[in-house]
């Protein structure tokens, strides 16, 4: 599983560490991603995401949905994960 959150799409940022000297050598800054479950009342069910402590606030403030459209995200996002991408056939009428 890719570090990255579920609402914003943040990843891992890389760069370099400069010393004293100005010596340059990569580093990596990684994301301080949590799990966290969230209740979706239009839908009355509970979902599990994998965000940013950064998105949690924005989650706070404007709302799970906002959230994710404001950074382009979908909806698809909170689908139950074992049934993301399988959609239900029609019952067959005989």
């Amino acid at each position: 599983m890719a570090r990255r959150c579920e609402v914003t799409g943040k990843g891992t940022a890389s760069g370099n560490n400069v010393s004293h000297s100005h010596i340059k050598t990569r580093r990596t800054w990684k994301v301080n991603l949590i799990k966290k479950r969230i209740f979706l009342e239009d839908e009355n069910r509970w979902v599990t995401v994998r965000l940013s402590t950064r998105a949690l606030r924005t989650l706070r403030k404007k709302g799970i949905k906002a959230a994710i459209k404001d950074n382009g995200g979908s909806l698809g996002v909170l689908a139950a994960k074992k049934y993301a991408g399988i959609q239900k056939s029609a019952p067959k009428t005989a």
